[in-house]
């Protein structure tokens, strides 16, 4: 007999859904091995418990390791001011060479320093030239020229070419690829009279920001921000107003304000709702994206060629700042010498525990009834020679017990077998 160590339970039968049975199988393998050894060893019950509390544990510390970790990769941002100004040159015509008359408009920006002083000096460490520039904040930025005066027509009766009202556009998402960041916009027309213009800035937030619905800026209190600090505001309004459920704090109570606010939602007649749903609701149809800085401005075509005095506008933006060193507690969690070791003569241990259940099982299973017993291990062994032999053969014969043999037909086969045999001169 082999020194095979045979398991008594009945395997798991062959067909469709093999993958999905196969782990079935194994989970009742994992199933019953527990429920022997928790008959064996009373004691090992505590084992297990203490086994599922680990893995939750290593779960849970791989968890915040990946949070740490995603929030220690993205560059802190300081808020900075980033001073946009705006004025316009002018030339007059010089008909020797014959250029028109003409003017450009400039839209600049410069990120200010941390303390820069009343006179425009900087304090502590400023590099104006390791600064971002000023088209690294903007998403795009359109001019709108109001209508020109018709130009006089020209001396040979010929009809004057007529100016495009269509406005001036830069988009930062249509800008080459190549192209490199710059401090500011210019442009530039023909003529000699003045021209109102309308400057149209899109800042780019990162994050991106949102401008609530007037209602909901008015219970929030914000006007412009991220939807992150928006939910907080929210729940810090349910917070303060004790609109929290004593029992579940997921949920909220509504009030006039609340159910006012989203009475377009499913909770329109509700007396309460979930705070992630009031969230949904609330990311979905009361933010709007931020709208443009508007700037109007006068182009001037008499005065000062050279002014000294533009226009100014200051916007708040956040730039990123600070240097990303490396985390090396947070990458070695988990990494203790002492910790694995540990962990493989677990491991180790645990395996010795299972061969000596199974060698256990295999004695008490022949010791109960040794016939039953021994009459198992050869049916399973038999099954099993097919794996052992790795022929590839689809079709085997069957195995032949001694009762085959003892079948009436057999003597006259074996008759027919001996005279063929024997005409063939083989016997």
């Amino acid at each position: 007999m082999s020194t095979k160590f045979a398991e008594v339970a009945p395997r798991a039968g062959r067909g469709r859904g093999r993958g999905r049975g196969r782990r079935n199988y194994q989970e009742q393998q994992q199933k019953l091995f527990q429920e022997k050894v928790v008959a064996s060893i009373p004691a090992s019950a505590v084992f297990t418990q203490l086994q599922e509390f680990e893995r939750r544990v290593d779960a849970t510390l791989a968890r915040k390791k990946a949070e740490v970790n995603e929030a220690l990769k993205s560059a802190p941002r300081d808020p900075r001011t980033v001073r946009i100004y705006v004025y316009n040159t002018w030339k007059e015509a010089n008909p020797a060479e014959g250029e028109d008359a003409s003017w450009t408009l400039h839209v600049q920006g410069r990120v200010l320093a941390p303390h820069e002083c009343a006179d425009g000096t900087a304090g502590g460490d400023y590099d104006p030239e390791t600064e971002p520039k000023f088209s690294e904040f903007v998403r795009s930025v359109e001019i709108r020229l109001d209508p020109a005066a018709p130009p006089p027509p020209a001396a040979d009766g010929a009809a004057p070419a007529k100016e495009s009202d269509e406005p001036i556009r830069w988009d930062s998402d249509k800008a080459p690829a190549d192209a490199k960041p710059v401090d500011g916009f210019e442009v530039k027309r023909v003529g000699n009279t003045d021209r109102k213009a309308k400057i149209l800035i899109a800042v780019k937030h990162e994050p991106e920001r949102y401008k609530p619905k007037p209602e909901l800026s008015r219970l929030l209190g914000l006007d412009l921000e991220t939807r992150p600090r928006l939910i907080a505001a929210l729940w810090q309004y349910c917070r303060l107003n004790d609109l929290l459920d004593k029992e579940d704090a997921t949920l909220v109570s509504l009030d006039d304000r609340l159910r006012s606010l989203f009475r377009k939602g499913s909770n329109g007649e509700k007396e309460s709702a979930k705070f992630v749903d009031l969230c949904e609701m609330m990311c979905a149809g009361c933010l709007d994206p931020a709208p443009p800085v508007e700037l109007d401005y006068v182009v001037r075509t008499r005065g000062r060629k050279n002014p000294t005095h533009p226009d100014c506008y200051d916007l708040l933006v956040d730039v990123p700042g600070g240097d990303k060193a490396p985390h090396n507690f947070v990458e070695g969690i988990g990494r203790d010498a002492e910790i694995a070791a540990l962990d493989a003569k677990i491991q180790a241990g645990i395996k010795k525990i299972e061969r000596h259940l199974q060698r256990r099982s295999y004695f008490l299973g022949f010791s109960h009834s040794p016939v039953d017993f021994i009459n198992t291990v050869v049916a399973q062994q038999a099954r099993d020679i097919a794996i052992v032999r790795n022929d590839g053969r689809k079709r085997r014969l069957a195995e032949r017990r001694t009762e085959f043999y003892n079948k009436p037909w057999v003597d006259e086969a074996v008759m027919q077998y001996v005279t063929r045999q024997s005409k063939a001169g083989k016997i």
